[in-house]
């Protein structure tokens, strides 16, 4: 009798670990997208929203082309597809705060625009450091631009290589003027401008040019800067401006769960001048457990046996997130915070 229950137990336990795989085989069945839109494309359709209450999402570093990757990304789609189902604020549209791509190839493109096409709502990317510029304009258009969505203005940076120009300063600057005439500005770019997740060889806060886009931002009373590049959720306030990093998009975490390595994805809501944010966390795929996040786990867990930190060489921690609830394996991770 115990032998046929484990056989039992074991025959589910496949059948679960195979049909959470289904989707990623989908996926790969799924011919290229000919007519995908880009960055104009979807601003465009932006262009006859009305009213001050709405809400979009944050998303970032889904690193498309690498099946582990695809997989969790496909299952955050499948939630972000969700978020509409009880119709209170409208999702106006996506912001993908870069590494669309794994490592800027042309196959990987194509498998994010494929990724791309499955989401309900118009999707907005920024270039990230794994993204070939070239392609990048061919498959996603503008990587510096603003545009407006109701009472809000957003502003799109091109930092993939780390820093911004002077130039760069004197275009944001301008478009910071005009957000005067705005209840909100948001700003998205792919490298945060200040240290999420503290390494010793790589430090962000102290760069001259992040002290000064922060300035920037604090003296023109920017709501929220978005970001992405690390692989994790963290929150930072610097001179009353937000600033949120999200890069759990899909690509595999290698920081703890514990200090925000998990996959999840923003939505912020906008009612006048008023905004919240809420970060939604997803499990990954069934079969992603005994493949990958077991083991990542597994390490930190040894590690904290004799210390703290990164795998990769740190001693320095950060605060945990504070869980509010969850719901089965979708976290509803929720973190809020009201900016006035």
């Amino acid at each position: 009798m115990k032998r046929r229950t484990k056989t039992l137990l074991a025959v589910v336990i496949l059948a679960m670990l195979v049909y959470s795989f289904l989707p990623l085989v989908r996926f790969w069945m799924t011919g290229p997208v000919p007519s995908a839109g880009k960055n104009e494309d979807a601003v465009a359709k932006l262009a006859d929203n009305k009213g001050p209450y709405f809400s979009f999402i944050v998303m970032g570093d889904n690193h498309a082309g690498l099946f582990l990757n695809d997989a969790a990304t496909l299952k955050e789609i499948w939630h972000m597809n969700r978020e509409d189902r009880f119709r209170k604020a409208p999702i106006d549209f996506v912001i993908n705060v870069g590494d669309v791509s794994w490592d800027g190839e042309r196959t990987q493109f194509e498998a994010y625009k494929k990724l791309e096409a499955l989401i309900k709502y118009p999707v907005v990317s920024a270039l990230g450091n794994h993204d070939d510029r070239t392609l990048f304009k061919e498959f996603c258009g503008e990587k510096e631009f603003a545009f407006t969505d109701r009472n809000s203005l957003f502003i799109v940076l091109d930092n993939e290589a780390g820093e911004l120009s002077d130039a760069q300063f004197v275009w944001f600057e301008g478009q910071l003027k005009r957000g005067i005439d705005y209840d909100n500005i948001f700003v998205i770019m792919h490298k945060p401008p200040f240290s999420p997740y503290q390494q010793d060889w790589y430090n962000m806060d102290d760069m001259p040019w992040a002290y000064h886009f922060r300035k920037l931002c604090a003296q023109y009373k920017v709501r929220m800067v978005f970001c992405g590049h690390k692989h994790m959720f963290k929150h930072e306030r610097f001179d009353g401006v937000d600033y949120i990093v999200t890069g759990g998009g899909g690509m595999v975490t290698e920081i703890p769960d514990s200090d925000g390595g998990f996959l999840h994805y923003v939505r912020v809501k906008v009612n006048h001048d008023y905004v919240t944010y809420e970060v939604r966390r997803v499990s990954p795929p069934l079969w992603e457990y005994p493949v990958y996040y077991i083991w990542k786990e597994l390490v930190y867990w040894c590690r904290d046996l004799y210390g703290s930190g990164y795998i990769f060489g740190t001693n320095a921690k950060i605060l945990q997130p504070r869980t509010v609830g969850f719901d089965n394996d979708e976290y509803w991770f929720k973190k809020r915070n009201v900016v006035q």
